[in-house]
C-alpha cells in the first residue's frame, strides 16, 4: 500500500512539473494584442482594467476619441484586450510607419532596449524631476501623477511614461 501511495505522489509530482515547465514560455510571451494582425500602427495604450466588462478581447473597431479612463483617447480602432485598450491607426495588418512619425518616439523604448508596452501615463509635471528624457529602468509600480502605474520599465519621454513589460 505504501509503494502504491509513493507511486501515485511521484506522478503527480511528475505531471505537475511537465504541465508548469510545458506552460512556461507561454507566461514568459510577451503580450502582443491579438488585433496586431488585424490593425497597425500601435498609438495609444490606456490601462483601464475596470472595462473587464467588454470581456478578456473585445474589438470595439473605430472611434472618433475622447475621454476615457482618465486619459484622452486618440481616434482610431479601438480594442480591449483585459486590463489594457490598445488604440491602433489603421485597419489592416501592414508595416508600421518610422519611429519619428509614430506617435511612440523610439527614445520612449530607451531606443529598443524595451518591449511589450504596457501602459503610457501622460505626466508634464515631471519635467522638472526628470528631465526631457530618463531611462528610470525597473520600478514595481503604484500611484503616479493621479494614476496606477504598472510595474515594469520607465522611461519618461516628455510629457509621458512608457512602461514596458521586458527588457531586451
Amino acid at each position: 500500500m505504501l509503494q502504491t501511495f509513493s507511486s501515485k505522489i511521484t506522478a503527480l509530482a511528475i505531471a505537475a512539473s511537465t504541465a508548469f515547465f510545458s506552460t512556461a514560455p507561454a507566461l514568459q510571451a510577451q503580450p502582443t494584442p491579438a488585433s496586431s494582425s488585424k490593425y497597425s500602427n500601435l498609438i495609444q495604450v490606456i490601462n483601464c482594467p475596470s472595462d473587464l466588462h467588454y470581456g478578456n478581447y473585445n474589438d470595439y473597431g473605430y472611434w472618433q476619441g475622447g475621454p476615457w479612463c482618465g486619459e484622452e483617447g486618440s481616434a482610431g480602432y479601438w480594442v480591449y484586450e483585459y486590463p489594457n485598450w490598445y488604440v491602433w491607426g489603421n485597419e489592416g495588418a501592414g508595416t508600421p510607419p518610422p519611429s519619428n512619425n509614430n506617435t511612440i518616439p523610439a527614445q520612449a523604448s530607451a531606443y529598443g532596449n524595451y518591449t511589450g508596452l504596457v501602459q503610457v501615463l501622460s505626466c508634464p509635471s515631471d519635467l522638472g524631476g526628470y528631465g526631457e528624457y530618463n531611462d528610470y529602468g525597473y520600478w514595481s509600480g503604484g500611484s503616479w501623477c493621479g494614476e496606477m502605474g504598472a510595474a515594469g520599465y520607465w522611461v519618461y519621454d516628455y510629457p509621458n511614461w512608457y512602461i514596458w513589460s521586458y527588457e531586451n
